[in-house]
């Protein structure tokens, strides 16, 4: 009994624990694939199977082997309960409500003041596209040479910078300092709070704008959104699928959270443009941050799908720069469809960071980010600015602000 106590509780330790056992054995191993190590797990079963057979015989060992299986059992209890405390705790956590306080008050006497001269204002769209590496970067670890797209993008009058760099390295910090239009964060652990009053909703607001967001880190109160955008996505993060399955050798079965992916962000992107496209009386702020090409890599450069075990594949990079070179050419498509639509927009296309998991990056490389801005078909000399900045810039030129540009 408690020999095959044992054998099927490590069986089921791996089984569900695949993923990032698999993960650790080919950063000693890159070239082995799923289909390699699952069977050298089998036929390792097979053979514990066997030794415990023969070789556990005696009562006291068989009393080791129990103590052996509660004890693990015990690890995969507390491991279950940890996780599912994880994924309930921003379920239950209750929302804040009131009044912003003084510290979430960012904007000045000098803005608001700015602000009341109030004259048509332009739409305003700002689009973050979560770890998109700058030319320079990709060129270096990747071969790959974007330069082609970004001219193009120049040729369609966006002010184009190829020397730009965001404010922090991770996701969170990064759109924290964004939505605040300064530098509050430098650490991912000061944005625990949240930021329910962020001060760059507020001062469009304040301006008349109605505001559509696209915010999987960030949730807001309600009397600053008009239109939140839905992600299918990251609503099923906290699902059993995701939470248990995906890391599982289930997940390698089959390939619905492949597409399901996919789906979801050709989804997002074809509502961005469904946004822009409808006409209002009241001038749009469109805030869209979305998860691409930041892993998983769900599209080759042909927007074709990628197999399951190349999804967080960062060793060969042709899955990072296939998925960075189908999201470009949506940009193209994004930026062609402003210029016929819109012309008179302003536009602001950055990444949250860089690429971070190349071997060998420093933390300059990794904040060196993707940047460019149309400004009502105006030139502008972005190069070298920080993203904090040329948001900065954007919002002096749509809104009359008279922002300082930051040390950085």
């Amino acid at each position: 009994m408690a020999k095959g106590a044992l054998a099927a509780l490590l069986f089921m330790l791996v089984f569900m624990n695949y993923a990032p056992i698999e993960a650790c054995i080919r950063r000693l191993i890159p070239d082995w694939r799923w289909w390699r190590i699952a069977p050298t797990f089998l036929f390792l079963f097979v053979n514990l199977s066997l030794l415990q057979r023969i070789f556990i015989r005696r009562p006291e060992a068989d009393a080791n082997a129990i103590r052996i299986t509660l004890g693990i059992g015990a690890v995969f209890l507390v491991l279950t309960v940890f996780n599912a405390g994880v994924g309930i705790y921003p379920l239950i956590q209750p929302a804040r409500t009131g009044k912003p306080s003084l510290a979430t008050s960012h904007l000045s006497e000098q803005d608001s003041l700015a602000m009341k001269a109030n004259g048509k204002r332009p739409n305003f769209y700002f689009f973050i596209f979560d770890e998109y590496a700058r030319q320079d970067v990709l060129k270096k670890y990747a071969q790959y040479d974007n330069t082609p797209f970004l001219r193009s993008l120049q040729s369609k009058k966006f002010n184009v910078s190829f020397s730009s760099h965001s404010t922090a390295s991770t996701t969170r910090a990064s759109i924290g300092n964004s939505l605040y239009y300064s530098i509050q964060f430098r650490l991912e652990s000061e944005t625990m709070a949240g930021i329910k009053f962020p001060p760059l909703l507020r001062v469009f607001k304040k301006a008349g704008y109605l505001t559509y967001i696209l915010s999987p880190i960030y949730r807001f109160d309600g009397s600053l959104t008009d239109f939140m955008m839905q992600s299918a996505a990251v609503l099923s993060s906290l699902s059993i699928e995701k939470t248990v399955l995906e890391k599982s050798f289930i997940a390698y079965l089959q390939a619905v959270g492949n597409e399901a992916i996919r789906t979801d962000r050709l989804s997002l992107l074809e509502q961005a443009v469904a946004i822009m496209g409808k006409p209002q009386k009241d001038p749009k702020f469109l805030f869209f941050h979305i998860l691409i090409p930041h892993e998983p890599f769900v599209f080759d450069e042909n927007g074709g799908a990628v197999a399951y075990e190349n999804m967080n594949n960062w060793i060969n990079a042709k899955y990072y720069t296939g998925q960075l070179r189908f999201l470009s050419a949506k940009i193209g498509e994004l930026a062609s469809m402003i210029l016929r639509s819109d012309p008179d927009a302003v536009v602001l296309m950055q990444s949250d960071h860089g690429a971070r998991a190349f071997g060998g990056m420093n933390e300059e490389e990794r904040r060196a980010s993707f940047n460019c801005l149309y400004l009502r078909g105006q030139d502008m000399n972005i190069e070298g600015l920080s993203t904090i900045n040329t948001l900065r810039l954007a919002m002096n030129h749509a809104l009359g602000l008279k922002l300082k540009m930051l040390e950085d």
